[in-house]
């Protein structure tokens, strides 16, 4: 019999989320105006461990189009006005790497931390 190691869960902490345990994320990242009146992706940061796989869905509750970039898995995907898109990468290097919008800098600052 063949095992494959499936995701307990996500658990969202204070706007950043951490895998429990598994190969396999799906989260969701929705694009929201915070407190300070920015355009921003929520939540901001996300964890994992080398080796997962990570499907985020992207919901864009804006009329216009924004970005959601993290260069160091070739994810750069924009999500049209009132749009939902996914991604999907394998976090396959442990480290800290950014989380922007490649189409409004300002608006994203984030980071995904990849675990041993």
């Amino acid at each position: 019999m063949r095992v494959r190691a499936m995701a307990l869960g996500a658990v969202l902490l204070g706007g950043v989320v951490t895998a429990t345990y598994g190969a396999e994320i799906n989260l969701t990242i929705v694009n929201v105006v915070s407190p300070q009146d920015v355009k921003i992706w929520e939540p901001t940061s996300i964890a994992a461990k080398k080796g997962d796989r990570v499907t985020l869905r992207l919901i864009n509750k804006h009329a216009d189009e924004h970005g959601y970039e993290i260069a160091a898995f070739g994810v750069k995907e924009v999500v049209a006005g009132d749009k939902t898109a996914s991604v999907s990468f394998t976090a396959d290097k442990a480290g800290v790497f950014p989380i922007k919008c490649h189409l409004h800098p300002a608006h994203v600052v984030g980071q995904l931390v990849v675990l041993e």
